[in-house]
């Protein structure tokens, strides 16, 4: 990484939450409103780009020449290492795979197994759901990978990094959950305890990616695409949020191992963007 790039979180996390909060929540509004869904769709779409807008907003201007160019060459997929492919492409299925195989023996149905008959992230929007299922993982990670996780990185440890990143990342998502219709307001409205769960699930999700992030030379393309993944497996199948529970938990397991099989990758003084 080039040491002339300076960096600002606490300017990105602002852009990037202004935009976000304002946007959703005025989506929000217009969401209970009789007639209002075109309103309510036309203000959800400035809160997805807004981590993208905070770094074109922060790399602007000649002096940060160092930091466009880095942006840029993190883009390639030529950053990315074969061998982490399985585990982007197995980790997900094989995981809820066995989450679903465990919650029979909690009584929970075994058409979980099926496929799910059309991906929805909001009530009647099933274009829209699918539309973004592959836009989300590319507009959030061009962010938070592309500076946000960066510019925590330069002035603590990997783990530490992690942990601010997913707290704030969860914060980020917060409107969400007042946008009648949408997945999360769904959750509001079942049981606190898969509130709860998603906000947890946030943290090991964190992990995986800064992990595979920084084993892969910062590729913010890797990043994409286990974001990608997640989200794809996550709603393709018929999973209830008790199995979604146990997900989170065989997920957080992961990243414990990971985590102290690498310790030195994580607690390390030696800044992981240098590699």
């Amino acid at each position: 990484m080039d040491t002339n790039i300076q960096y600002r979180p606490l300017c990105f996390f602002s852009i990037t939450f202004i935009i976000t909060w304002i946007a959703w929540f005025i989506a929000a509004f217009f969401s209970y409103q009789e007639g209002m869904k075109g309103l309510q769709m036309l203000f959800m779409a400035p809160g997805l780009f807004a981590p993208f807008i905070a770094v074109l907003f922060l790399m602007r201007g000649a002096q940060n020449k160092p930091l466009r160019k880095d942006f840029w060459n993190r883009l390639s997929i030529r950053r990315i290492k074969l061998s982490y492919l399985p585990f982007i492409i197995a980790i997900m299925p094989l995981t809820i795979a066995f989450a679903t195989a465990l919650s029979l023996l909690f009584g929970q149905s075994a058409s979980q197994f099926n496929l799910s008959t059309e991906f929805k992230a909001m009530d009647g929007q099933a274009f829209l759901s699918i539309l973004i299922l592959f836009l989300a993982p590319a507009l959030e990670e061009l962010g938070w990978r592309g500076y946000g996780v960066d510019s925590i990185r330069v002035k603590f440890d990997l783990f530490r990094t992690t942990l601010i990143f997913a707290l704030l990342w969860a914060l980020w998502h917060v409107p969400l959950f007042f946008i009648n219709g949408y997945y999360h307001h769904g959750l509001w409205k079942s049981n606190l305890v898969y509130v709860i769960n998603f906000f947890v699930a946030i943290f090991p999700a964190a992990v995986l990616t800064n992990w595979m992030y920084y084993k892969n030379n910062r590729s913010i393309m890797i990043a994409v695409l286990f974001h990608f993944s997640v989200n794809l497996f996550s709603g393709l199948f018929q999973t209830e949020q008790f199995t979604k529970c146990i997900v989170t938990i065989l997920l957080s397991g992961i990243s414990i191992a990971i985590i102290f099989k690498d310790k030195d990758f994580f607690f390390g003084t030696i800044p992981a963007i240098s590699q």
